[in-house]
């Protein structure tokens, strides 16, 4: 106990000064303590308090109680680290380790061990150790840095000024680096002060403090900020409380708005120059300011005339300088004119010169502002309209009706001419080949004669919109019924042709036959949502790269598989996420299927996921092409291969051991193939039978077997690969070198590769020659043994009937007599209850001989389980008259197959046991759980307990507890209990506290 406190804290009191009572304080303690003896072997735990209650906030079934349950307590990853750092203590005499520890079902904890080793004679022979739950710290403090490294993280990429200032004093505590720098302030001349004092106005400063103190914080409350030089700054500050430095604080963002403020004054004092541009705009925004001599010409300008873009480009001629030198002189007079007359508006054609001579004729259209008094022009604002597309229209017109004629009749398409209301006035002659219809056929119908009702709304709007020139041109596609009586789909371009007054006169329409275009455009549809689906919903990770590597496309399985969103990844170059010891492979391999084009390549990397742990991938894909033979992206399937490199690299290591290990075993480990050839075989092969290792290879190990036992053999082997078995035994006899038969028992696995094929046949054979000889004088003892409970069962149930008898006789005749003797009769009833008693005794021991012998036979039937236990309670009621037995059913009850009699036994006797040993206590309860997987059944008492110290033993023959008293018992019935229970394939455990009760627990399987 001492060796543990000295481990634990390092100091130790004084106790010769006051005495210390240390189990009570070990009980006391949170932490698990624990022992063992490594003098004697199996090593066991003892605990010496509870370690089930010391986990915070749960309390899990059964704790530990040898070094290899501990083992399988600890998490996988931990395990062999764990078995390193124990070695370790033993060695150095101290130690402690982290590592997660299974605390109930499938719930693992972060614990720490604190050990220390004492040693005598130089060897280990004892262990000492603490054991601390700390899953809470470690969470705790992985949330708080978590929460430390966002906070750092927010502030520090925050582009804007950010400072913390305490609830209490208001004052600055902490401010970033960007505050300092855009106020021009030094951490000493804010950090420390009231952050009040910098706010300038004093009515923005009261409402923010008025919103802080009703709302708990501040969003986007626009207030003048003052450095210490004076200078004054607009900022729009957003507050929100924070505990910071175990403080509550407030984080204030400051957006500079400064720039925003002083547009805000000017755009007020723009806005009849930007309402008069608006009125005025066309294509082309243009104006010029006499007074200032500062001009501007939008965008489009510059775009179109295809010239660079030059700052303050007018003056005072205006746009003279970009008007064709022929029309220029008209142009200077034209505006001279109008400044004379003082006329506001300003209208006309004119042509400019553009790059590379290029001639486009414009429209010009602008206002003239002049000033008060003299009336001198101060400013125009205008637009410019490229009319050279209506020039042209117009030179060439004669030219195009001129043509118009050759083109419609020999176009593939067909064109017509229609007034406003849609009657044909001309068809050319490919409508039959179109719609059916000749041109004279379809003069004389109207539209919604042959096309559907859906269409002939979507055409009609169409048109309208163009002889309503709304839209210079429109296009629609439509589906039509041909004169044959099938449907077609139809793409018709419309455009408006106008009198000299911009009146419609008729609407020209070119229509063609589209139908296998838009059914190729239907099934490329439904491709594309085909392919969508597939790869939203393939385990693989679907990419499309740009032939630099850069991805463009990415599946949304990448999210289960590398932890990244689809946008973290589009826009990366591939080869950053590509292990550095892969990268020249893989970048190579890229560069050769981009030079070749190759559509079919397959490659094994290793890539970054989002948690910086490195995945072994399989990606096959290739280019895609377009029409020309271009690539326009490189395709690829990733596959997460790293459970199977994982594998293949143990199961490496693992076949390393296997030889090892089948080198030096002293059983004859082989390997046979599917038809039983020996393809390996240890060398211990030559202690076993006589035989060198490389004498039976390539043999049939069928050969060596007894011709008794090689059927039977044979059908265990072809069960083992047909199954898949594992550690399948049998035994049977060889022959050896020397022709003698030698008795082994042999061990059965089926090998499989990772696809779960068959590869080999492994066995284990060891000589059981001295087992078989002791299991001969065991049955003959067995046989010996039956014969003596069978006659010790009627020797002695033979005189206990007579004396029963005997005794009943007695009390007939003490009943019969009017004053009987009141000592005989209790004398009489003694005798009665020691009959009973031994009956109980011999029946007991009879059935357990029966279970030593195995002659007790199990007889399984379907039947209820919670009928046999409502029977059984109902059966102890009539001893128990005055108690009651609560029977609970939880999850769904079923029919389960079981012998009703053995169970019914071990549940009469555990009943019973808990009315006996629960007396002047609350009734005993009865909890039967329906699992998805076996039933369990749990007999709780709340009687005297069973000591701890009685609690090992407790299923031994005649074991009973030390506190029982004179409660009547036998000390066999808990024995028979378990062999009954485990004839079933169950178990029976138990749980006693002292005083406070008993629970056990019987566990069957899915039966």
């Amino acid at each position: 106990m001492q060796n543990v406190f000295n481990d634990s804290t390092n100091e130790i009191p004084d106790t010769n000064a006051k005495s210390i009572n240390y189990e009570s304080v070990v009980k006391n303690l949170l932490e698990v303590v624990w022992s063992i003896d490594m003098s004697v072997e199996p090593y066991e735990i003892i605990y010496l308090n509870d370690p089930l209650t010391r986990t915070p906030g749960e309390i899990y079934d059964k704790a530990a109680s040898t070094i290899e349950e501990w083992q399988s307590t600890i998490h996988p990853d931990d395990q062999e680290r764990i078995l390193d750092e124990v070695v370790n203590v033993l060695n150095v005499g101290s130690g402690n380790y982290a590592y997660r520890a299974l605390r109930g079902k499938d719930n693992y904890r972060y614990v720490r061990d604190r050990v220390k080793v004492f040693y005598k004679d130089g060897k280990p022979v004892r262990l000492d150790g603490i054991t601390t739950d700390i899953d809470d710290i470690r969470r705790s403090r992985r949330d708080l840095e978590l929460s430390q490294q966002r906070l750092k993280s927010i502030v520090e990429a925050l582009p804007d000024p950010v400072f913390i200032s305490t609830q209490n004093t208001g004052k600055a505590i902490f401010a970033n680096e960007m505050l300092f720098e855009v106020y021009g302030m030094n951490p000493d001349e804010f950090l420390g002060k009231k952050v009040i004092q910098f706010y300038q106005n004093f009515e923005g400063r009261k409402s923010y403090l008025e919103t802080l103190v009703k709302n708990g914080s501040v969003q986007n409350h626009e207030l003048m900020l003052q450095n210490n030089k004076g200078g004054s700054y607009w900022v729009s500050a957003s507050t929100m409380p924070l505990e910071f430095q175990n403080e509550p604080c407030y984080i204030t963002i400051l957006q500079d708005i400064t720039v925003r403020k002083s547009l805000e004054r000017e755009l007020k004092q723009s806005n009849d120059r930007y309402q008069l541009a608006v009125e005025g705009t066309n294509d082309v925004i243009w104006e010029y300011d006499f007074k200032k001599s500062k001009s501007y010409l939008s965008p489009q300008f510059w775009e179109a005339m295809g010239l660079k873009p030059e700052k303050n480009p007018l003056d005072k001629n205006l746009l003279a300088k970009f008007i064709h030198e022929e029309d220029r002189l008209e142009f200077l007079q034209f505006i001279h004119n109008k400044f004379e007359t003082k006329n506001e508006e300003l209208e006309m054609e004119t042509r400019m010169v553009g790059k590379d001579g290029l001639i486009l004729w414009i429209f010009i259209k602008a206002k003239i502002l002049y000033s008060e008094g003299k009336g001198l022009p101060k400013r125009i604002v205008g637009s410019l309209s490229n009319i050279t597309s209506l020039k042209q229209a117009q030179s060439k017109l004669r030219e195009s009706e001129a043509k118009y004629k050759l083109i419609s009749e020999n176009s593939s398409d067909c064109i017509c001419l229609q007034t406003p209301d849609g009657t044909f006035i001309f068809v050319s002659p490919a409508s039959k080949d179109i719609i059916g219809y000749d041109a004279t056929e379809l003069e004389a119908l109207r539209l919604r004669e042959f096309i559907e009702k859906d269409g002939l709304i979507q055409v009609s709007q169409a048109m309208l919109n163009v002889i309503n020139q709304k839209t210079k041109m429109a296009s629609v596609t439509f589906k039509a019924k041909h004169k044959n009586g099938h449907y077609v789909w139809l793409e018709s371009r419309g455009g408006l042709i106008t009198d000299s007054e911009g009146d419609p006169l008729y609407l020209l329409t070119s229509t063609r036959d589209v139908t296998e275009r838009f059914i190729a455009a239907q099934k490329l549809k439904e491709s594309q949502e085909r392919y969508k689906l597939i790869t939203e919903n393939s385990h693989d990770i679907v990419t499309l790269m740009n032939p630099d590597g850069v991805y463009d496309f990415v599946s949304p399985s990448v999210k289960d598989i590398l932890g990244y969103e689809t946008y973290e990844m589009i826009g990366q170059n591939s080869m950053s996420f590509i292990h550095p010891e892969d990268l020249p492979e893989v970048a190579n391999r890229m560069k050769a299927t981009i030079n070749e084009k190759l559509k079919d390549e397959k490659i094994t990397f290793r890539f970054r996921d989002k948690e910086n742990n490195w995945r072994w991938l399989e990606a096959q894909g290739g280019v895609i092409l377009n029409d020309s033979g271009d690539i326009i992206f490189i395709r690829s399937n990733k596959r997460d291969i790293t459970e199977k490199v994982l594998t293949e690299q143990k199961l490496h290591e693992k076949e390393e051991q296997y030889k090892l290990v089948s080198e030096n075993s002293g059983d004859v480990i082989a390997l046979q193939d599917f038809e039983g050839r020996i393809s390996f075989i240890s060398p211990s092969l030559k202690f076993l039978l006589g035989y060198e290792q490389d004498a039976l290879l390539d043999t049939f190990y069928s050969d060596l077997i007894h011709p008794e036992e090689q059927p039977f053999v044979q059908s265990v082997i072809n069960q083992v690969i047909e199954n898949k078995s594992k550690n399948v035994k049998v035994t049977y006899r060889i022959q050896a070198q020397d022709e003698e038969w030698v008795w082994v028992e042999s061990s059965y696995s089926s090998i499989e590769d990772s696809n779960g094929n068959f590869l080999y046949l492994q066995s284990s054979t060891r000589d059981i020659s001295e087992r078989i000889k002791a299991l001969e004088k065991e049955r003959q003892l067995g046989k010996l043994k039956s014969s003596f409970i069978s006659m010790a069962s009627h020797e002695f149930r033979t005189p206990l009937t007579t004396i029963q008898s005997s005794n009943e006789l007695i009390n007939m005749y003490l009943d019969a007599d009017p004053n009987p003797n009141t000592k005989l009769k209790k004398h009489v009833g003694r005798i009665r209850t020691e009959l009973e008693r031994m009956n109980s005794l011999l029946k007991d021991v009879f059935t357990l001989g029966r279970l030593d012998v195995g002659k007790t036979v199990i007889k399984k039937d379907i039947t209820s389980l919670t009928g046999i236990i409502k029977q059984v309670v109902l059966e102890n009621s009539v001893q128990h008259k005055s108690r009651n037995v609560l029977v609970k059913i939880e999850g769904e009850e079923r029919q389960v197959e079981l012998d009703s009699q053995l169970i019914g036994h071990s549940l009469s006797n555990l009943i019973n046991n808990a009315l006996k040993y629960s007396e002047n206590r609350p009734d005993p309860e009865v909890i039967v759980t329906y699992k998805k997987v076996g039933v369990r059944v749990e007999i709780k008492d709340f009687g005297i307990g069973i000591p701890e110290k009685d609690q090992k033993g407790l299923f031994e023959s005649f074991s009973r507890a030390t506190n029982v008293g004179d409660i009547e018992g036998t000390g066999l019935g808990l024995i028979i209990v378990k062999q009954f229970v485990e004839i079933h394939g169950g178990t029976v455990s138990f749980e006693s506290e002292l005083g406070k009760g008993t629970s056990f627990f019987i566990d069957l399987p899915d039966v």
